[in-house]
């Protein structure tokens, strides 16, 4: 699986790979910055929230001790919000578990629409508070309990507004606070606040600043990647056609520095490669032509020699030389004659071939296959089937022949039912003049450049010949000529 993701992921285009690299850079840089900002937003908004809950908790026990008690339900009420709660108990909250408990139903009680002036419960008796209070509103110098050691904790005079101390204690919920305060009268008030956190994340301004970021990000990574991936298109087209013996036209060198530089090396690369075979072929040419007059004169001499045997040996030696030279020139004449690429099929070029071999006695057959549209030069492609069917009728009796398709490759299979060759010398075949036949014999052996030429012309189309033992006896070889890419790429 790690492996199909791997290819899956780096065999993707350019603009693909870019878009994919700077989303990912920009989902961790986003995510990062929205934590750190999520985290801050929330405890502002903790702080801002606990502020505004002491201010109106020390608003509402100032309005307390400045109104008759029997309004003072009615201004418990009234102080209420839909996430606070104020309500006054005679005792001293000194158990945290049951006040949280009571802060809890009192949150979840709707507020009264109108007054309702319920019973004002009595004041506590201050005189009987020996060890209690040493004067109203202070807190009792004891010692606390466990529960209050570990829950409540006494507000500073910073964050409390009256001079009388406070209890506060974080609720369980976010955002949640308690608080208790003893009044004047010896009552205490109790006050309760909870605020669920805000809307889900991805339905916050950050999550659709993103959103937007990200397709901007996206639409400039399209453009910055088809600016840069259309020459390095040109380039695979250009180095594909090249490759296949097309004649590559010029790239434009224009683009960033780099993708310039890169296209003038390729247009260098393309003509150094092509004055080297130029040279190459007319150096062969001049070699095939210059030794028709040295063998020519040593046929004139050999017909002096006396001695008939000799003579014959020599003249049949002249003769092999001879055809040598000639197969020289012939493929030196085709390899610079430039054949121009065009379009064909090759399941119809190759019936043609085994037709015309069939009408001159050959026994060759040909394997009805489907349409194989394929750019090639024709003349030289034709050439190279030709002598593969020629070796399989002179070294197997019989041919037969087939054209199949891969997505990768292109295939034309040559089989014959001859003894085949041993497996050591099926790459040694392929060298110029190498000739398996031991007689020598022109008649039998050819003069050992079939297949030499053969893969030659393959290989200038950017394919191979490729030769194998059959099971059930013979010889297969196949001409694999890779899909035209560049050509499916420009029509698209």
């Amino acid at each position: 699986m790690k492996g199909l993701w791997t290819r899956f992921l780096w065999t993707r285009s350019l603009a693909g790979q870019l878009i994919g690299f700077m989303l990912l850079a920009l989902v961790l840089s986003q995510g990062i910055s929205f934590i750190i900002y999520w985290d801050e937003r929330g405890h502002a908004l903790r702080q801002a929230l606990k502020e505004e809950f002491l201010v109106r908790s020390a608003s509402v026990a100032r309005l307390l001790e400045t109104t008759p008690r029997v309004y003072h339900v009615d201004i418990l009420h009234a102080a209420g919000t839909n996430y606070t709660r104020f309500w006054l108990t005679n005792e001293d909250p000194v158990d945290i578990a049951a006040w949280q408990q009571e802060a809890w139903q009192q949150l979840k009680q709707p507020l009264p629409a109108t007054p309702v002036h319920e019973p004002v419960p009595p004041a506590p008796d201050t005189t009987a508070s020996a060890g209690k209070t040493a004067e109203a509103g202070v807190l009792v110098a004891r010692p606390a309990s466990a529960a209050e050691a570990t829950a409540w904790s006494v507000l500073s005079p910073a964050a409390w507004a009256l001079e009388r101390p406070a209890r506060y204690v974080r609720l369980d919920e976010a955002y949640g606070s308690g608080l208790t305060v003893r009044l004047a009268n010896g009552q205490w008030l109790n006050a309760a606040f909870a605020k669920p956190t805000g809307g889900p994340v991805w339905l916050s301004q950050s999550s659709v600043s993103l959103a937007i970021t990200a397709l901007l990000l996206s639409l400039i990574a399209v453009l910055v990647a088809r600016r840069i991936a259309r020459p390095l298109q040109r380039l695979a087209y250009a180095a594909e056609a090249f490759g296949r013996g097309e004649e590559a036209v010029q790239l434009s060198e224009e683009g960033p520095s780099d993708i310039r530089r890169t296209a003038e090396a390729f247009n260098r690369m393309q003509e150094r490669l092509k004055r080297f075979v130029a040279d190459r072929t007319r150096m062969l040419a001049a070699i095939g032509h210059d030794l028709r007059t040295p063998i020519t004169s040593l046929r004139l001499r050999a017909e002096f020699i006396p001695d008939k045997d000799m003579r014959e040996k020599i003249l049949s030696t002249l003769d092999e030389m001879q055809a040598i030279t000639e197969a020289t020139l012939a493929f030196a004449r085709e390899d610079a004659a430039g054949e121009p690429t065009r379009l064909v099929d090759l399941s119809a070029l190759t019936e043609s071939l085994c037709s015309d071999l069939v009408d001159l006695g050959w026994d060759v057959s040909f394997i009805d296959s489907e349409r194989a549209p394929y750019r090639c030069r024709p003349a030289a492609l034709r050439r190279a089937l030709r002598n593969l069917i020629e070796n399989a009728v002179r070294y197997g009796t019989s041919a037969r022949v087939a054209v199949a398709q891969s997505p990768e490759w292109l295939e034309i299979a040559v089989d014959d039912d001859g003894q085949g060759i041993p497996d050591v010398q099926l790459e040694q075949v392929f060298a110029p003049f190498a000739r398996l036949e031991g007689s020598r014999s022109r008649a039998t052996g050819g003069v050992g450049l079939g297949l030499s030429i053969a893969r030659t012309m393959a290989r200038s189309h950017g394919g191979d010949i490729v030769l194998a033992n059959r099971q059930e006896g013979g010889l297969r070889a196949t001409i694999r000529l890779p899909q035209d890419r560049a050509a499916a790429g420009r029509a698209r």
